[in-house]
């Protein structure tokens, strides 16, 4: 089985997560990165939030995707490798495996490792002629280019409005790391989630059976597990709300009393009503999110917007130059 897991040479997850809890928890206003959400219990939670009714992205995405599918199979007719940043459990990616004819690579990317790799297996399984590399990296950072043949054709898959987790000079820097990853001749399929409906977006982070308290929480129980801080996890609660000035939902966890916590050799002092900031999601504009693309070296070839019950859209950009 072709399911050999590579690892950059980089330093341990384990000690990276630790040392950005205790730099977080250092700031005025204390955070958490959402990328550290991602273990295998998060990864299973998140797919749940996915299936609510209230998280329309997901549906939606979808929805378009089994077009898109088709049109991208025409545009890029020699498509031989799908690599995904941050691939979680690939349900989406099967559709787009699935459509092209000439595909021989996937190459998942993730930073959860047991749950890359469950999934992987999975996928050997359910595409036995597809050759599956999954990578245990942390897609945010700079990665080492892949080795991919230049001749070939790629598609670099970015699903789920992912986006949306980084500020305006943080999506730039993705999108050049992105293009730095896997060269030139490369096509980028992104999810954007555009829109601007509050009472939409504050039901989607907020959903009546607790599944994303239970996300969003389950990065403190993480924590207390993987470098025995002392989180009494009972005493956070979850919040989310609509940051209109800034176009973003924001999720937080709040201290519901005066609290202590400890993490090594480190204590933070939490007050009543103090949060934790732990994730963004911006909901760019068209023409904002166009806008970035083009100022890091994507082309704008195609955009395919839901019109039913929200303003999501599936773009495919093209690299137009070398990585500067």
């Amino acid at each position: 089985m072709n399911t050999c897991l590579k690892k950059p040479e980089l330093i341990s997850p384990h000690n990276l997560f630790a040392e950005e809890v205790i730099e977080g928890l250092s700031k005025a206003q204390k955070s958490i990165s959402c990328k550290w959400f991602y273990d295998e219990t998060g990864s299973r939670l998140f797919e749940q939030i996915t299936k609510t009714a209230e998280y329309y992205p997901t549906r939606v995405e979808t929805r378009l995707l089994v077009d898109v599918v088709k049109e991208v199979a025409k545009l890029i007719p020699n498509l031989t490798t799908v690599i995904e940043p941050g691939s979680g459990a690939s349900i989406k990616t099967r559709i787009l495996l699935q459509s092209q004819p000439l595909l021989k690579k996937y190459i998942p990317i993730d930073i959860s490792e047991d749950f890359l790799l469950e999934t992987a297996v999975t996928l050997k399984q359910d595409f036995p002629k597809l050759a599956i590399e999954p990578l245990v990296a942390d897609f945010t950072a700079s990665i080492a280019p892949l080795a991919l043949d230049k001749k070939s054709q790629h598609l670099v898959f970015f699903p789920g409005s992912t986006i949306g987790n980084f500020d305006p000079a943080e999506a730039k820097q993705l999108l050049r790391n992105i293009h730095h990853l896997a060269g030139e001749n490369t096509w980028l399929l992104i999810g954007v989630d555009m829109t601007q409906d509050e009472g939409k977006l504050l039901a989607a982070y907020n959903d009546i059976s607790g599944i994303t308290a239970q996300f969003n929480k389950n990065i403190l129980v993480r924590a207390n597990r993987e470098f025995e801080a002392d989180f009494n996890v009972a005493e956070f609660a979850h919040s989310a709300i609509f940051n209109q000035s800034e176009h973003r939902m924001e999720m937080h966890l709040v201290s519901q009393q005066a609290q202590d916590v400890h993490i090594l050799e480190n204590d933070f002092h939490f007050e009543a009503g103090e949060t934790i900031h732990t994730e963004n999601c911006y909901k760019y504009s068209r023409r904002r999110f166009e806008m970035i693309a083009q100022e890091c070296d994507w082309a704008i070839l195609q955009c395919w917007e839901d019109k039913t019950e929200s303003s999501f859209g599936v773009f495919l950009l093209k690299a137009v130059s070398a990585y500067r």
